[in-house]
């Protein structure tokens, strides 16, 4: 299971490195909240423009434990942004998450990864011309269906 989302992880990063030299690349540290295991999270995600609308956005949660639970989410999504005044956008999300949880207790662990199906919304307010506030809310269908609720901070680079 480590090698398969290593693996993952790696080819989003090299497919990014790919495409750098043709969009706009953003980069935010996120913090936030799962519903379903009610635990909070912080992450990063990656954001490269295809055109001025439509950009691609991977990003990685770690999960802190609940209940002897920990996650980490990886989710591949994209988004049509749709530019408002003032330097607020809204867009929708859809994409693929892959859902990783480990118990752990008294010395017995387990661990599942699911495949999922994101559904959701954000809005950016741009702060300037490289950094950006950012709120998102994505409902996950799989087995254990659950919303999460992002804040973040991003900049251009």
């Amino acid at each position: 299971m480590k090698k398969l989302i290593f693996t993952l992880v790696l080819s989003i990063v090299c497919i990014m490195g790919a495409m750098a030299q043709t969009g706009a690349k953003y980069l935010m540290v996120k913090a936030g909240y799962q519903t379903e295991a009610e635990r909070f999270g912080i992450g990063v995600e990656g954001r490269y423009y295809f055109t001025e609308n439509i950009r691609f956005s991977p990003d990685v949660i770690f999960y802190f434990p609940n209940n002897h639970t920990t996650g980490l989410d990886i989710n591949i999504n994209a988004n049509y942004v749709f530019p408002i005044q003032g330097g607020f956008s809204l867009y929708p999300t859809v994409g693929l998450a892959i859902i990783n949880n480990r118990f752990s207790h008294n010395g017995h662990s387990n661990s599942s990864t699911d495949l999922g199906f994101n559904l959701g919304a954000g809005a950016d307010y741009m702060l300037s011309g490289t950094s950006y506030l950012n709120f998102d809310i994505k409902y996950t269908f799989n087995d254990d269906d659950f919303m999460t609720f992002m804040v973040g901070y991003g900049f251009r680079f």
